[in-house]
């Protein structure tokens, strides 16, 4: 029986080469083998040999989604045999493939002058260093693809178009926790507007155009928090009212009418509460109803309270 055994680690060592798979399947049955007869350090010396194997093969596996699994396996060898450092060391190795992949195709993607398809590679540069448990190079990558919808943004001279991209530019920055940034970017999107205001003012053509690109630019400095600019803006779009005899609200059914629409911004608290689970939104509602909704002994309560205006009003 023993020489069973070593016959069929025998032939999963000439395997090792030719097909790996094989190799690791019969090291397991001779691991066995070995167990029944009463063997388990030969076992265990087979099972090392699986293990190792199987880590040498995801090594030079160049895709870190296989090579995981192939650590996978050979981790579970490792902690079958009560060899956990050798576990973890495999797991971290597998770690270390998803981040080093990571840090390529951001490489890569930077290189990229296209945002849109730069942003591809930096969503799956930034999945992989989350599953390399590299929190802050995932962050990056989102803050790199922001960065390059930014510039895009910076270079499109209408203000209206420039905004769609500055818009998804804060996406990816609050994808990559840099939501601060938020007002920067909807100041340099205002300043597009303000900009335009002014050169189509000068020409002393199309004022209402012009007021148009200043009430955007108004709205844009209003959410941004800059009162004193939305103050002067304000005052501004009034002379240019008065100066061509006609309302704002008429102005701005015109413009709706030659599909012109005014800029729509998604907030921060918006966006929290679209991204909510059904759960979450579920407690809040919840706690909204408890607040508004009387407890059993404030009704008792109240019902005392009514009984005895009600008797007093009797004896009246």
């Amino acid at each position: 029986m023993a020489e069973e055994c070593k016959t069929l680690e025998k032939e999963a060592k000439e395997l090792e080469k030719e097909d790996l798979t094989t190799a690791v399947k019969m090291y397991k049955e001779a691991a066995d083998c070995y167990n029944k007869n009463d063997s388990p350090k030969d076992g265990n010396s087979c099972l090392t040999k699986a293990a190792k194997l199987l880590r040498d093969s995801a090594k030079s596996n160049e895709d870190p989604v296989a090579a995981l699994k192939i650590y996978k396996k050979a981790s579970e060898i490792y902690e079958q045999i009560g060899k956990q450092s050798e576990s973890e060391k495999a797991m971290k190795e597998a770690h270390k493939k998803f981040i080093e992949s990571a840090k390529n195709l951001r490489a890569e993607a930077k290189k990229m002058e296209d945002p849109d398809s730069a942003e591809e590679k930096l969503a799956k540069a930034s999945e992989y260093a989350s599953q390399g448990e590299d929190e802050e190079l995932s962050k990056a990558c989102w803050t790199d693809s922001a960065d390059q919808f930014r510039k895009k943004a910076a270079g499109i001279e209408d203000p209206r178009e420039a905004l769609e991209v500055y818009k998804h530019a804060v996406q990816n920055y609050e994808k990559g926790e840099n939501g601060e940034l938020e007002s920067k970017i909807l100041l340099e999107a205002a300043e597009k507007f303000y900009r335009k205001a002014i050169d189509i003012e000068k020409t002393k053509k199309d004022i209402v155009l012009a007021i148009d690109n200043y009430i955007q630019a108004g709205m844009l400095y209003k959410v941004t928090d800059n009162g004193e600019k939305t103050d002067t803006l304000n005052t501004k779009i009034k002379e240019l009212c008065d100066l061509i005899g006609l309302p704002l609200e008429y102005i701005t059914k015109y413009l709706e009418s030659i599909n012109i629409k005014a800029i729509s911004l998604v907030r921060k608290e918006a966006a929290k509460k679209t991204n909510q689970t059904p759960t979450q939104q579920q407690n809040e509602q919840t706690k909204h109803t408890t607040a508004k909704t009387p407890t059993k002994k404030g009704e008792q309560k109240q019902q005392k309270n009514t009984t005895k205006n009600k008797t007093k009003e009797e004896k009246q």
